[in-house]
C-alpha cells in the first residue's frame, strides 16, 4: 500500500495536469505547499470518478461537484465502494459527499 504524502497528490495533479492550477492557487492563498493545502485544493477543485482515474481518464475531470453527480447518475458503474476506497487509502482523496 503507497504512503499518503505530498509526492502522492503531486503526481495527481500532474497526472490530471492541474498542477500549475494548484501553483496559481497557492499564491492566491498566499500559502505554501504542504498536505493540508493539497488536500484543500483537490475537496474545492478536482472532481473524477475514482473509477476513470484508476483507469487512466484524466479527461473526465469536471469542474463542479454537481456535474460529478450527474455524470455518475448517467453511469452507476463508475461509482465506487466508499469501504474498499478507505481501506485502499491511495484514492480516499477523491471520495466526495454525493448526496
Amino acid at each position: 500500500m503507497s504512503e499518503i504524502n505530498k509526492e502522492l497528490y503531486h503526481d495527481y495533479l500532474n497526472r490530471l495536469d492541474q498542477m500549475n492550477s494548484y501553483r496559481k492557487y497557492l499564491k492566491i492563498i498566499k500559502k505554501r505547499d504542504n498536505l493540508t493545502n493539497l488536500k484543500t485544493f483537490f475537496n474545492k477543485y478536482i472532481f473524477i470518478s475514482i473509477q476513470d482515474f484508476h483507469q487512466g481518464h484524466y479527461n473526465k475531470l469536471f469542474f463542479t461537484n454537481k456535474d460529478l453527480k450527474n455524470y455518475l447518475n448517467q453511469y452507476p458503474e463508475k461509482r465506487s465502494h466508499k469501504k474498499i476506497i478507505k481501506k485502499e487509502k491511495v484514492y480516499k482523496i477523491f471520495l466526495r459527499n454525493l448526496r
